[in-house]
């Protein structure tokens, strides 16, 4: 498949600019987008692979770089969780919704937001304060602690792992009991980060299912 890939510099309301990874199947066909969040790590090549996957079933992806807030081109390696967690605390999350914004301001056609770990909770967040098709919420953390009040306006589907060490279960039915109408998976034999093939949890039978329920999910809501 031949694709257009580019890095580019857009603008949040409140003036911040920031880049982000945009890439789509090289062809003239209309197309639906969809906004990928980062995990705590940056724009990494998991996460590009992430983007990839979804262009080649012809969506515009775009991923922001949230993290451009402190500076630019800040990617971690997967070792570096004390790193990834600072800055996680540091970024305000009013500031990331409004350049998950900007990124949807990019977009095409209708829209879903897919976030992973700390997008996870980003995506559920965007899902309540901004305008999208539906969302989608990867073993996305402190969405039971602090975010419940962040009602999701449009369909979201959320994975987890049963055996997530950051995510207890009961945290997940509580998820469940306050949104009713959301969907949510439960994968028995993956932990945190499941869907990475650079993590040490990763496990590519949970990670294809969610593939494919997180594709399927989009398709029926765009």
């Amino acid at each position: 498949m031949n694709y257009i890939t580019q890095t580019k510099q857009i603008t949040s309301n409140d003036g911040h600019e920031l880049d982000c990874y945009i890439i789509s199947l090289d062809d003239d066909k209309p197309k639906n987008s969809i906004v990928i969040i980062q995990e705590i790590f940056g724009i990494t090549d998991h996460i590009k692979s992430v983007c990839q996957r979804y262009a080649d079933q012809g969506y515009l992806v775009i991923a922001p770089a949230l993290y451009d807030r402190f500076e630019k081109n800040i990617t971690l390696n997967y070792t570096q969780f004390d790193e990834g967690k600072a800055l996680r605390a540091k970024l305000d999350t009013n500031h990331a919704i409004l350049d998950i914004n900007a990124a949807i301001a990019e977009s095409t056609g209708k829209i879903s937001v897919v976030g992973f770990c700390f997008g996870g909770m980003l995506s559920h967040v965007a899902s309540a304060r901004l305008n999208m098709d539906c969302a989608v919420s990867y073993y996305g953390g402190f969405i039971a602690e602090d975010h419940l009040h962040d009602a999701p306006r449009c369909p979201i589907m959320y994975h987890f792992g049963k055996l997530d060490h950051a995510i207890p279960m009961e945290s997940v039915e509580l998820i469940g009991e306050t949104f009713p109408e959301s969907i949510i998976h439960i994968y028995d034999e993956a932990g945190h980060g499941f869907n990475c093939e650079m993590r040490a949890d990763y496990h590519e039978p949970s990670s294809d299912l969610a593939f494919e329920r997180s594709l399927t999910f989009i398709r029926e809501n765009t």
